[in-house]
């Protein structure tokens, strides 16, 4: 009587054949399973490591009314901040990354590189305070290729009250190659994280640029969100009691 092969041995066999297969791989390019495998948590902790797991519950970039919101949803309540970009003249978002939004300028309107530039940055690392976030954001972000390669100079910081928490207003500017660019930012904190936005413009620009820069960052508003995504309203400590109106 014929015997057929066992399943078990077989499924047994080709276990060991496929880590023989691995072991050997790792060997050839001078690696352990070990330093593979540590290699790889060094690069899933490393500070510029993205995770594929979305950290916001909607995609970015502004909505039909110009309001343009971060938001941070690690766990519940959501924290929003948010910017509103002018209706006129009409912003653009940009196909290349890091995809700014872009304003045009009265008599450049055909001419990209006059245009105004919003940025929009984002971080779930809680080590960061608003000022070491800005720092990353304007100095490190800044400087990578896509940007402008430089990092910004900071030129004055200013504490300011964004709805109920302390938020940050920054000038700030960068000199990339013969052209030299300013710019005013606004960050915030959460406790998921940290979140801001960059307006600039090329400092020829400054008489017609600087106060719509002033006004897209002024604009700013911070929200709490729950679950169902309703604001909630704080009064603001440092406000009075408003007067009784009874006679």
């Amino acid at each position: 009587m014929k015997l057929s092969p066992n399943p078990i041995r077989a499924i047994v066999l080709a276990l060991l054949l496929t880590c023989a297969c691995l072991a050997a791989s790792a060997q050839d390019s001078g690696q352990s399973l070990g330093d593979v495998a540590r290699k790889t948590r060094q690069e899933q902790s490393a500070p510029n490591h993205v995770s594929g797991k979305k950290l916001t519950d909607e995609d970015d970039g502004p909505d039909g009314g110009g309001v343009w919101r971060i938001r941070l949803c690690t766990l519940q309540p959501c924290y929003e901040f948010s910017i509103t970009l002018p209706k006129t003249p009409k912003w653009t978002r940009s196909e290349a990354e890091p995809r700014p939004v872009l304003i045009p300028l009265a008599g450049h309107e055909d001419d990209s590189t006059h245009a105004i530039r919003v940025y929009a940055a984002q971080s779930t690392d809680t080590k960061y305070t608003a000022d070491t976030f800005k720092r990353a954001f304007l100095q490190g972000w800044f400087a990578r290729p896509e940007y402008f390669g430089r990092a910004a100079r900071i030129a004055l910081d200013e504490h300011v009250r964004i709805d109920w928490i302390n938020g940050l207003i920054t000038q700030f500017d960068i000199t990339a190659g013969t052209l030299k660019y300013r710019g005013v930012s606004t960050v915030a904190g959460s406790p998921y994280g940290n979140f801001g936005f960059a307006c600039l413009y090329r400092e020829e620009d400054s008489a017609a640029a600087a106060s719509i820069c002033d006004a897209v960052v002024h604009s700013a508003q911070y929200q709490e969100l729950q679950s169902s995504f309703i604001r909630k309203t704080y009064k603001d400590p440092n406000d009075p009691d408003p007067p009784d109106e009874d006679p």
